[in-house]
């Protein structure tokens, strides 16, 4: 319990200060993907599953690094996950195209975060850490807007829970 008051505060506290410090912009967002987690049955059977997750992200960005908080879940069947996550990224270089104010900034990354796994046919529950890296574009259509496409991979500390790969597309709100 410590130590997601810790996270919660500590990710809380770089996104307030990330606007004065580096003179960044805050952003909201919200994300669907598509992901396949790996995972073990009750006997341990290795099982794959495919599906829709959704999330929210809050963060702050310069040109250089992005921060960001975010929360997903993704529901398959009776199985249930839900991962609260902090990444950073850094942009690669400044843009790969400029032209009238879209900008393409790729990006590689880390997250490290904390993980809920629920299901309800086998009455298992069981939640733990996850960490992992992703990689992506983000592109800057409008001053106010970015779209973000990328690939996150994860791997868990669950008994249940091996590793989840997700293709995800996020609209953010730059304020």
């Amino acid at each position: 319990m410590y130590n997601k008051i810790f996270l919660i505060i500590t990710l809380l506290t770089t996104t307030i200060f990330a606007k004065d410090e580096f003179s960044s912009e805050r952003f909201l967002g919200i994300e669907a993907g598509y992901g396949t987690v790996q995972s073990r049955n009750v006997i341990g059977v290795p099982s794959s599953t495919k599906g829709v997750e959704f999330g929210f992200r809050i963060g702050a960005q310069n040109e250089e690094w992005r921060t960001t908080i975010s929360g997903h879940t993704f529901n398959k069947n009776e199985q249930k996950y839900f991962r609260g996550m902090i990444s950073f990224d850094k942009f690669v270089w400044d843009s790969l195209y400029k032209s009238d104010n879209i900008i393409f900034k790729p990006y590689l990354g880390a997250h490290i975060g904390w993980m809920k796994y629920t299901d309800s046919k086998s009455a298992i529950e069981d939640s733990g850490y996850i960490y992992g890296a992703q990689a992506g574009i983000a592109w800057n259509v409008l001053r106010e807007v970015d779209f973000d496409f990328g690939y996150r991979y994860s791997i868990s500390n669950l008994n249940k829970v091996d590793d989840i790969g997700s293709f995800v597309f996020a609209v953010n709100y730059l304020y």
